[in-house]
């Protein structure tokens, strides 16, 4: 099982638009599941009480870690740029999910790696910031980290429209298959 995480809580994202495009694309290619999840999800969880203990943890944190990074056997992380780097929403998460099951959530299992912004660096910091900890964690990075620029200009309607962008999205997945 593969599954697409959109790395930020913000509804109505530029993130969510590429994550979806990337779901759909692997979808038509995997013989495997496929399955998407958004950090938005985490957005009814107002405060990390007892995040750091696993009889404590918030339940909802278990739920997506059982139903999306449990099985999974490939993680593909679209994830914006904020301050330079990742989203903290992201680091909330994959800090959460460390402290219940962390060798089989993370060890040994493939990331692929996908960077949005709306400057000209496409999230490169943010994207080997979360290499790192990705590969403290065990896991496999794929080398390709796929920037994407300006992406602003390459939205229309809520939905990915530049050609170029959606070829380049389905290379970055088959180089990864």
């Amino acid at each position: 099982m593969t599954t697409i995480i959109s790395a930020t809580n913000r509804p109505n994202s530029n993130t969510a638009i590429f994550a979806k495009y990337y779901f759909q694309e692997l979808k038509k290619k995997s013989k495997k599941e496929v399955k998407f999840l958004s950090l938005t999800a985490l957005n009814e969880i107002t405060t990390p009480t007892g995040m750091y203990q696993a009889d404590t943890q918030h339940d909802k944190i278990r739920q997506l870690q059982k139903e999306y990074l449990l099985p999974a056997e490939h993680l593909v992380f679209v994830s914006p740029e904020y301050n330079g780097s990742f989203p903290g929403i992201l680091k909330y998460f994959i800090d959460a999910l460390s402290i219940n099951q962390c060798k089989e959530t993370f060890f040994q299992k493939q990331a692929l790696l996908a960077g949005i912004a709306t400057g000209r660096a496409g999230n490169l910091r943010g994207m080997d910031h979360l290499s790192h900890i990705l590969m403290h964690l065990g896991m496999y990075v794929h080398p390709t980290q796929m920037p994407y620029s300006s992406v602003g200009g390459l939205i229309e309607n809520g939905k990915l429209k530049d050609k170029d962008t959606r070829k380049t999205v389905r290379e970055h997945i088959g180089g990864w298959i």
